[in-house]
């Protein structure tokens, strides 16, 4: 992939007990819980890379996502390893 030039990254998620799920509340509150408490059926309906300095400003970004997007959001790092272009 990396000599025909199409993969972008490669990474793996953390593991699931370091998620943080974000959810928004009826009053417009954004409750934030440790861990991948996200029902079954809301599971990964889609996913948005975003850099951040740390996990409060990846927080930051997901309780303005969780608030627009009106479902919960689970934020995981990722182990990034960026394309090594030496070998193209």
């Amino acid at each position: 992939m990396d000599a025909a030039g199409v993969r972008l990254f490669a990474g793996g998620l953390e593991p699931a007990s370091k998620a943080k799920t974000l959810r928004r509340q009826a009053n417009g509150e954004v409750v934030i819980t440790d861990g991948p408490y996200i029902e079954t059926k809301e599971q990964k309906g889609g996913f948005s890379t975003v850099e951040a300095a740390d996990m409060d400003e990846a927080l930051a970004w997901a309780r303005k996502a969780a608030v627009a997007c009106r479902v919960p959001v689970e934020v995981r790092a990722i182990f990034f390893r960026p394309r090594n272009n030496t070998n193209a």
